[in-house]
């Protein structure tokens, strides 16, 4: 196989073992603290390349306070969330991520409205036979599957295409073997932070029902009697928390996750570019969607990018 290969694989899960019940043990991921706030992201974590015998030889979004931890950059998108444009039209999910730059392209020379200037989005599409893509570009987007994990159907939203894309991300790649220590998952999204560092735990120990309403003491809490109305995403949440227990307990990686509204704005005072670029990306890969080509789960696979 060519270093600087994209391959989409059918997906096998064991569904049993990754299956979260109140007898599991859940230690979430943690919590990113910039070691300088009045960085932004960019600042933060510029792109370096380290060479090393496992690493590719492209660009990487690396802490300057810590050459072992790297930043990954995730969004999702939704056509028609939640139905409120159209209640007989299918809501349509998209997903990206960012894990490295290419060289010679800022990052604030992204148009995803034209065919040239700034870098290419790749899309995959899924199939029975996938082939094998070179890629040179990020960032990596591609449509939000119709199902899930164990391979039950379920209907997209913005957090659903969201948090897959953060599955894809660490997925994507042995963070691990590289030799990074610590993966950063950078998003703009409170439900994707908090339910990884906070809340799951407490869904788990609540057999993933919600409390009722004269219970609830805000999002993750609540004692007393629960009702029939279940968290959503459990398959996602379940395939998420072994992905990261994997990296950590396997490859020797912990994965923390940064709130981009905790996060410091660029010189020009707007929000994080990166973030914005991978935005565009998932909206775009929503746009593109099609039925045939993102029906089953899939996993994406880089190989020497």
């Amino acid at each position: 196989m060519e270093p600087g290969s994209l391959v989409l694989r059918p997906y096998h899960n064991g569904s049993h073992s990754r299956r979260l019940t109140r007898r599991s043990t859940v230690q979430p991921a943690s919590i990113f603290t910039p070691q300088d706030r009045n960085l932004s992201p960019e600042a933060h974590f510029p792109l370096q390349t380290v060479s090393g015998p496992d690493r590719a030889p492209f660009p990487r979004f690396i802490n300057r306070f810590n050459s072992r931890e790297i930043l990954l950059v995730v969004d999702g998108s939704c056509i028609n969330n939640g139905r409120h444009a159209n209640k007989l039209q299918d809501p349509v999910g998209g997903c990206s991520f960012i894990f490295k730059g290419t060289p010679n392209i800022p990052l604030d020379n992204d148009d995803s409205s034209s065919g040239s200037g700034g870098s290419e989005t790749h899309i995959p599409h899924a199939c029975n036979n996938p082939p094998t893509t070179t890629t040179r570009s990020s960032p990596i987007a591609f449509p939000l599957e119709r199902e899930g994990p164990s391979g039950e159907w379920a209907e997209h939203t913005s957090n659903r295409a969201k948090l897959r894309a953060v599955i894809a991300a660490l997925q994507f790649r042995a963070w691990g073997g590289e030799g990074w220590r610590r993966v950063v998952v950078l998003t703009d999204l409170e439900y994707i932070v908090w339910g990884a560092t906070r809340w799951l735990p407490r869904w788990v120990a609540r057999r993933w029902r919600k409390p009722s309403r004269g219970n609830r003491r805000g999002h993750g809490h609540g004692r007393g009697r629960w009702c029939g109305r279940r968290y959503e995403n459990r398959d996602l949440w379940e395939e998420l928390q072994h992905r990261v227990e994997e990296l950590r307990g396997q490859q020797g990686c912990e994965v923390s996750f940064w709130l981009v509204g905790d996060a410091a704005v660029d010189d020009d005072g707007g929000g994080s570019r990166v973030i914005a670029q991978a935005k565009r990306a998932a909206q775009r890969a929503a746009r593109e969607y099609s039925g045939e080509q993102a029906e089953r789960f899939t996993q994406l696979c880089g190989v020497m990018v």
